[in-house]
């Protein structure tokens, strides 16, 4: 547990950190309201695990 445990390694694919439970999207970003379905429960992936 450190400062760069969420540090991508160089040509390693950027982790999808939030999932719209509505649709199933996936987000590098946090947003309001999801851009794929409109809906507004968007929870972070680890937090579903």
């Amino acid at each position: 547990m450190g400062l760069f445990d969420n540090a991508a390694s160089p040509g390693e694919e950027p982790r999808r950190r939030y999932t719209c439970l509505v649709c199933r999207a996936s987000f590098d970003v946090q947003y309001h309201s999801c851009p794929d379905c409109g809906g507004y429960d968007i929870r972070r992936t680890k937090w579903l695990t």
